[in-house]
């Protein structure tokens, strides 16, 4: 299968709530294979900086190696220690046409210079026409803009991110290049806090600005949390790896480190980081995905049971209300050899369909938290019928009104209502002869791992062979 795949370009952090180690584990979170090149060594905790080491003598063979070998377009960069440094930046990014994240950072959480004094003037004339999404906090953004925004109005907000973004966009070929700027904590309330985002956008034939405010609930605590710029930068590049246009990609990137940032590390020196582990709910979930996925590999007869759009097994968390509370199998399963096999890892937010249907699902019945699709196959759905006790409802999609038909998440919806219209609540299968361009589909329904596979079991001894 081919996986996303991003770079990262920054400062190793030891304590790995920073730097090149928060984006790699942003970057695997958000489901895109991460390959990273250090810039420095930094000597630090999460609440003190003790100096750091370039590694500019070095860079040079770790870009040409990485990007002399793999296709990788969308680039977060982070700390730049010294002007060779970026030099071997920029010649990398104009040989490769990266697509470039920057988060500019000057000094570090703790107060402390991270790169050669001066180097900002540099980077601001060398770099910034390059970067494609740049993401200060108010700090930066204020020096780079020349403004004063501490307790500030709005207007001086935008006009910061205007001038920022004019520092982008330098000339008639970039002026006509999607491009973005986003202003963090730029803003806040009494219980908000608010990022301000200004893009070049596409539209129609013509780039327009376009200013688009994103807000996340305060959280009160003592100090810093290390590492908040990293986690966000790297997961916007991670989201462009997977396709996302430059305002898609800001609005997930918010969404992921608004939901990371509502869980905080206190460490046993007072600094806080974001925690990026997954929690014990979430395992649950991965873990019962494995168990139903290690029953079907090991049986050559399953691989029949898996349709031409290939199987995918989902289940959600709960009291899953989105997307990304609902894990998969990335780039479902297939056959290999004879058996299943998966494509990818288990992951939260990488299905698709199965995702859509939990949801629909859980509208009627909270209990329901996973389901298969399965190949449909005519003698299959009578034998259940005749052989088992697991209940069956048959919907027509021909049947779906036009305005349903146009929107996938609004079949699956419609699909559901039908069904416990008939049923009366969700049954053990849902099935379908499909429509044009639709297969027919089997879809088995179940509140755990457990039960699922009582019900494939009931279901493999009836498959024709």
């Amino acid at each position: 299968m081919k996986k996303p795949m991003a770079m990262s370009i920054a400062g190793s952090d030891p304590s790995s709530s920073a730097g090149i180690q928060a984006d790699i584990r942003t970057f695997d979170r958000c489901g895109v294979h991460p390959f990273s090149v250090i810039t420095a060594i930094t000597y630090q905790t999460a609440t003190e900086f003790f100096g750091y080491d370039s590694l500019s003598d070095r860079l040079d063979k770790q870009l040409e190696a990485v990007l002399g070998d793999y296709p990788i377009k969308f680039v977060k960069i982070g700390m730049i220690p010294d002007m060779k440094t970026l030099d071997i930046i920029i010649e990398y990014i104009k040989k490769y046409e990266l697509s470039v994240v920057y988060d500019p950072v000057f000094v570090s959480s703790a107060g402390s210079r991270l790169s050669s004094e001066g180097l900002e003037l540099e980077i601001e004339r060398d770099l910034f026409p390059l970067v494609k999404i740049l993401t200060p906090n108010v700090n930066e953004a204020a020096y780079y803009s020349n403004l004063d925004l501490t307790n500030t109005t709005s207007d001086i907000i935008r006009e910061a991110a205007e001038i920022l973004l004019d520092k982008l966009l330098i000339n008639e070929t970039t002026n006509i290049v999607e491009k973005a700027v986003i202003l963090k904590s730029a803003a806040s309330t009494q219980d908000k806090v608010f990022d301000i985002a200004l893009m070049n956008k596409q539209i129609g034939e013509e780039t327009k600005k376009k200013f688009k405010v994103y807000s996340k609930n305060k959280i009160s605590f003592q100090g810093n949390v290390h590492g908040t710029g990293c986690v966000f930068s790297s997961a916007i590049t991670a989201f462009l790896a997977k396709g996302s246009s430059i305002e898609e990609a800001i609005t997930k990137g918010e969404g992921f480190f608004s939901s990371k940032f509502q869980n905080l590390i206190d460490l046993p020196d007072g600094g806080k980081i974001i925690d990026l582990t997954i929690s014990n709910e979430q395992i649950e979930v991965i873990n019962q995905i494995k168990e139903i996925y290690t029953f079907i590999s090991h049986s050559q007869i399953s691989s029949k049971l898996i349709p031409e759009v290939r199987m995918n097994i989902s289940c959600s968390l709960p009291n899953a209300m989105k997307h990304d509370e609902i894990a998969g199998i990335e780039g479902r399963i297939t056959i290999i050899n004879g058996y299943p096999n998966a494509s990818g890892e288990i992951k939260f937010g990488v299905s698709d369909h199965t995702a859509r249907l939990i949801l629909s699902v859980k509208k009627f019945d909270t209990s329901i938290n996973l389901v298969l699709n399965l190949k449909y196959i005519p003698e299959l759905i009578k034998s259940l019928r005749d052989k088992t006790d697991l209940e069956i409802v048959e919907i027509i999609r021909e049947n779906q009104p036009i305005n349903v038909k146009i929107k996938e998440f609004s079949t699956m919806e419609w699909l559901i209502k039908e069904t416990v219209e008939k049923k009366g609540k969700i049954p053990d299968i849902i099935w379908d002869k499909g429509s044009v361009g639709k297969e027919p589909m089997i879809r088995l329904f179940g509140r755990n791992s457990k039960e699922i596979i009582n019900k494939l079991k009931k279901i493999l001894v009836l498959v024709p062979t």
